[in-house]
């Protein structure tokens, strides 16, 4: 049994403008950064052994400020990304909508199905995240895991933690920026326990969470 600590990055620069970022490398902004102050001191307890981390600074950041408290820092690593947008790269969201109405109108809709113009399909996304999840969980079997990713990998595991379709992804909200989700991966019988998805009462008045109008 593996225990992974999923950690959505602090809010972003491009989460402040209402921009997409994709594979755009924003950083975190200052409530951002508080933000995962929050999450390490939720996790402080929590015997963490290892921790992997998007390449991509504002999820690398966070999880830099939620391992530092243990004396770990954060492995890199690509396959954790999120989305690659193609011609959304680090548009505004009303851009993409004026743009791309179709496509963006499936994005809001039907998401599995969707996919940015000239970028990565969801159902590629959720492949190469869910893979790579269980390739970690194998090789920390018995271990605490922390990975810090990003807002569609984690809304694409909660399928797999739910035991939902993936065309049901559509009915599940984007977690908060920083939110908490611990989930237990039984790497001898290809299971997974859901211990809590989302958790961000810790962040108070801090929290942010992308506008359902826009996204």
């Amino acid at each position: 049994m593996t225990r992974m600590i999923f950690v959505r990055h602090g809010e972003s620069t491009g989460n402040e403008t209402h921009s997409f970022y994709g594979h755009f490398d924003g950083g975190l902004t200052e409530r951002g950064r508080a933000q995962a102050r929050a999450a390490a001191e939720f996790l402080k307890d929590y015997k963490i052994d290892i921790a992997y981390g998007s390449d991509l600074s504002r999820a690398f950041e966070t999880g830099s400020i939620i391992a530092e408290p243990h004396g770990l820092e954060v492995i890199p690593d690509k396959e954790l990304r999120e989305i690659y947008a193609g011609e959304w790269e680090n548009l505004l969201f009303a851009e993409i909508a004026e743009k791309y109405p179709e496509d963006f109108a499936l994005w809001k809709t039907d998401i599995w199905n969707a996919r940015p113009v000239g970028g990565e399909k969801v159902s590629d996304l959720a492949q190469r995240v869910r893979r790579e999840v269980w390739k970690l969980a194998r090789e920390n079997d018995g271990k605490t895991v922390l990975i810090a990713t990003h807002a569609t990998p984690v809304r694409s595991l909660v399928c797999t933690w739910l035991g939902m379709t993936d065309e049901q992804m559509r009915e599940i909200d984007w977690v908060k920026n920083a939110s908490v989700s611990i989930i237990d991966y039984d790497t001898e019988n290809n299971t997974v326990k859901p211990v809590v998805i989302g958790e961000a009462e810790f962040l108070g008045d801090l929290a942010t969470q992308f506008a359902k109008k826009e996204i």
